[in-house]
């Protein structure tokens, strides 16, 4: 940042943190940064009532509805959401931004510093191992996050599964009683939205849909605050694929939430990701992460011997346009707490763009 750039900051986030905020009366319950396709992003908040004015460089904008509490939602569990969504555009060349007088981490161009997890609810599913939700030792994601926020990343990416309480808590089990459960927004804010507020608060987030968030779990929470479109009247599985612009840098989000192996022929599934990445392959800059939730394997079809991989395209990318690409999937996130655990992943294989001079690995202090 130069100095000019960084005293006309101040002095917008100076006369922003003067102006008077709409709604002061509806309670934010979250608020966050989110980047989108092509260059994008969108500050989402999560309220009680109607939805406040964010100030972008000491201006006023109102907030746009997302979710109302009482919209009806189709193809997804019974759940509850006595809240109300809310989003507005980032305008492209804004210094500052301030929501409910705290000041918003804007997303930088060419970040060094990213942070990539995924996995991170507290396990509340009959027939699994039950988490202690209360144990800050034995579901460790606030800690994780304070800790995360304290080395002020320029960028966080979510590989999915956010929402893990699905079952309540056994009776007999003290580690997570008086945890919420379900697929609405009580249990949305205790496995993801409070732990992740520090983290919040310090960098942009990009956000990739998790098999947890598919229609048949907790898709509602997803559409109502996450994805990347305006709410449709009903959920849908494969919405696509984007391409999130951060300078020269970029980062291609599949939809792979439902890329499960199928039992039967795959061709359908494998040609609907190869077409939702071709849609896109034109935007990929030379520099490029793909994040996906599902390994790559999971969309892979070889019973003919010729492997049917919507991936081919990005190896022919990186082939004809020397795309420097690299994958981030689950399980290989920085941290994953249900699979390796804190330790159990592989940091430096993910955290590092591609001049190690100019980039570090924050999982190195966690």
């Amino acid at each position: 940042m130069t100095v000019c750039r960084a005293l006309r900051f101040a002095a917008v986030a100076a006369l922003a943190g003067l102006a008077p905020l709409q709604n002061a009366k509806a309670r934010i319950l979250a608020q966050w940064v989110q980047v989108g396709p092509d260059g994008t992003s969108s500050v989402r908040a999560i309220t009680e009532d109607a939805c406040p004015s964010v100030t972008f460089d000491g201006k006023p904008m109102p907030m746009s509805v997302r979710s109302a509490p009482g919209r009806s939602f189709g193809d997804v569990k019974p759940a509850q959401f006595p809240v109300r969504g809310c989003e507005a555009m980032m305008p492209g060349d804004a210094v500052a931004a301030v929501l409910d007088g705290k000041a918003l981490p804007l997303p930088r161009p060419n970040p060094q510093r990213i942070l990539v997890f995924g996995d991170t609810g507290c396990r509340l599913a009959t027939g699994n191992a039950t988490q202690d939700c209360n144990d800050i030792n034995a579901w460790p994601f606030p800690k994780i996050a304070a800790m995360a926020a304290a080395a002020r990343p320029d960028l966080v990416i979510h590989v999915g599964d956010y929402h893990y309480r699905e079952d309540a808590c056994p009776a007999d089990h003290a580690g997570c009683a008086g945890s919420p459960w379900g697929y609405g927004w009580d249990a949305w804010n205790a496995d993801f939205f409070a732990p992740a507020a520090p983290l919040f608060a310090a960098a942009p987030w990009v956000m990739v849909r998790g098999n947890h968030e598919d229609c048949s779990r907790a898709g509602e929470g997803w559409f109502r605050f996450l994805d990347r479109l305006p709410m449709e009247p009903a959920c849908r599985d494969f919405t696509g694929t984007f391409v999130a612009r951060l300078g020269d840098f970029g980062i291609v989000v599949v939809d792979g939430a439902k890329a499960e192996d199928p039992r039967g022929d795959p061709s359908d599934m494998a040609s609907t990701l190869r077409r939702q990445f071709i849609e896109v392959l034109a935007k990929v800059p030379a520099e490029a992460w793909l994040t996906t939730h599902r390994p790559l394997n999971a969309m892979l079809g070889t019973d003919s011997g010729t492997p049917r991989n919507f991936v081919t395209r990005l190896a022919a990318a990186r082939r004809d346009r020397k795309v420097d690409a690299r994958i981030i999937e689950h399980p290989f996130g920085i941290v994953d707490l249900h699979h390796g655990g804190l330790r159990g992943a592989s940091p430096r294989r993910v955290a590092r763009r591609t001049a190690p001079s100019r980039s570090r690995s924050i999982a190195e202090g966690l």
